[in-house]
């Protein structure tokens, strides 16, 4: 049962494993990007660590807050992602003070369409939608071991696509060469979920 306390556990823990990755989700975009993506990722995350104090019983309000510290700290497209993203999972938790397995799901399935509306991005152009949408289908098929689900469905995502282009974003620009390299979007939502 997701809760005030858990979110802010997991929080502290993702912050944690974003200190530990800055150098790696940097290095692994600036091959194809900006070469900004820890920043993008640490700075929203120790925002939304700050503002833990905004946190409430209400579900909906706490993703707000999430949503409003991205948007504060983040002005990149991967960013702005995130921070809609929380926005619409907002939304969807009205009046709820804690979310079961279906309301995580839901949670999911927000995260994975307000993705591909807002970054136009399609199931099969190896980016982080294919991860969401990997664990979207596991945690249908597991309601008990969280952890494993967010570790297995990440790392099969990224294998699943070796050998492959990506194709959306800048990286497209760069071709072959992507079929090589990891979307960094997909390492990062991999590397976070060893946190847990």
């Amino acid at each position: 049962m997701l809760n005030k306390e858990l979110i802010e556990r997991i929080l502290e823990k993702l912050l944690s494993q974003a200190k530990k990755s800055y150098d790696e989700f940097n290095a692994v975009d600036g091959k194809i990007g900006d070469g900004d993506l820890g920043v993008t990722i640490l700075n929203g995350l120790e925002e939304i660590n700050n503002n833990k104090s905004n946190f409430k019983d209400d579900m909906e309000n706490n993703f707000m807050v999430c949503s409003q510290a991205f948007v504060k700290k983040s002005g990149s497209s991967f960013g702005t992602l995130i921070a809609f993203s929380f926005m619409n999972i907002s939304k969807n938790l009205k009046g709820k003070t804690s979310c079961n397995h279906d309301d995580i799901i839901n949670i999911f399935e927000t995260a994975l369409k307000t993705i591909q509306e807002r970054g136009k991005a399609k199931l099969g152009d190896k980016t982080i939608a294919d991860s969401l949408d990997l664990i979207i289908k596991k945690l249908k098929d597991n309601n008990s071991n969280y952890s494993e689900v967010f570790k297995s469905a990440t790392k099969q995502a990224l294998e699943d696509f070796k050998g492959k282009k990506i194709l959306i974003g800048r990286a497209r620009m760069f071709e072959d060469k992507t079929k090589d390299l990891d979307d960094p979007g997909m390492l990062a939502l991999n590397r976070l979920t060893e946190a847990f």
